[in-house]
């Protein structure tokens, strides 16, 4: 039986009048214009289900931007009879490509996502012109310490001087560093994109003694010197790249909430690792006592539950408040305290600076 029938090729707008058979298994048209062409019933697909009194309209497999558009009701009917597949719907080879897709779609997001989030950040960190880490860094400490004070005084900055000189020791191609201590009443200490560590009152106010806040400080600067703040950074704006991807809208300036500065300031388990390596090698090589840094992460977690912020200059410690205290932004801390062990016994720890010095140190916000 053979019908007339229109055709498009996909390729142009114009119509194209053919005659259709069904030939076993498959539609075979011709016309004019058009040459002998053959189509297999099972690659047909309907662009709109049957519907009685109107055009039926097919397109296939090897040729989706072509289509067939049919009016006799007769062969329509027949056609739909023996071929369930084209009544419409969601069949389940229909389903299957869809889900062969959807797979598909998901293992490349998850592939790309994975790239942005985990191998492409420490890659770009490592090539970062300093005049951008050194803005991105005043950008982070602007927003976290806000209008808190920066302590200083001559006493108190030769010894952050002789902390530095003495970590030095050890390692004589230390990273450039800028270390800063505000009065901000939470135990923090953190280093920042370009170089800078900021330490807290807070901080300064629970060591008992030079070697902790060495400590303390030679994991910040193991921080700088694997490039774990820029890392960060370039993770979180990853993030924000693909949460915008895929939602169609902006990220806005992570550095300027709460959310973006907790997630920079929280460094992955392996990041922290690498940290305390640093500085467990840089203090044995200069002869710093490492117990000190234990102690003082002891001391933490003791501390972590008990510790109530303080209710005075709120103003000065709101971000601080929801970011949480080093022991927080620093995880695993009991299972890191196994890592540190004291000086070989043929190493004498160095005094890191004079008693006047500590105390000029412990009361530098004074």
């Amino acid at each position: 039986m053979a019908i007339e029938a229109i055709f498009f090729d996909g390729e142009t707008a114009r119509d194209r009048i053919v005659t259709l058979r069904k030939i076993d298994n498959d539609l075979e048209f011709v016309g004019a214009d058009t040459p002998l062409t053959r189509w297999s019933i099972k690659g047909l697909h309907p662009i709109d289900p049957p519907t009685p009194g109107q055009a039926f309209r097919i397109t296939h497999d090897n040729r989706p931007g072509a289509r067939l558009i049919l009016r006799d009701q007769f062969f329509i009917d027949g056609l739909v009879a023996q071929n369930k597949h084209l009544r419409g719907g969601y069949g389940w080879r229909h389903v299957g490509h869809v889900l062969g897709w959807t797979v598909a779609g998901l293992a490349g997001a998850t592939a790309f996502g994975y790239f942005l989030l985990t191998v492409l950040p420490s890659q770009v960190a490592g090539v970062l012109p300093d005049t951008w880490r050194n803005r991105a860094g005043d950008q982070v400490v602007k927003s976290l310490v806000s209008d808190a004070k920066r302590c200083q005084s001559a006493g108190g900055n030769e010894a952050v001087a002789a902390m530095v000189a003495a970590l030095a020791e050890g390692k004589p191609d230390l990273p450039p560093v800028s270390v800063e201590i505000y009065d901000i009443p939470i135990m923090n200490a953190f280093a920042t994109p370009g170089g800078r560590i900021i330490i807290t009152r807070e901080l300064l106010n629970e060591a008992d003694s030079p070697s902790e806040v060495t400590g303390v400080l030679a994991h910040e600067i193991g921080h700088v010197a694997h490039r774990h703040p820029e890392t960060q950074l370039v993770r979180i704006a990853g993030l924000q790249i693909l949460i915008s991807t895929v939602t169609g809208g902006g990220g806005g300036d992570f550095t300027a909430n709460v959310a973006g500065l907790a997630a920079l300031l929280r460094y992955s388990r392996e990041a922290e690792l690498e940290a305390d390596a640093y500085a467990r090698d840089i203090m044995e090589a200069g002869s710093i006592d490492p117990t000190g840094l234990k102690r003082f992460f002891e001391k933490l977690v003791k501390l972590e539950k008990t510790m109530v912020p303080d209710s005075d200059d709120n103003s000065q410690k709101s971000v601080f408040d929801k970011i949480g205290n080093v022991f927080s932004t620093h995880p695993g801390t009991e299972d890191r305290i196994k890592n540190i062990v004291p000086l070989p016994a043929d190493k004498k720890p160095v005094v890191i600076m004079t008693e006047v010095q500590w105390l000029a140190l412990k009361n530098i916000c004074s």
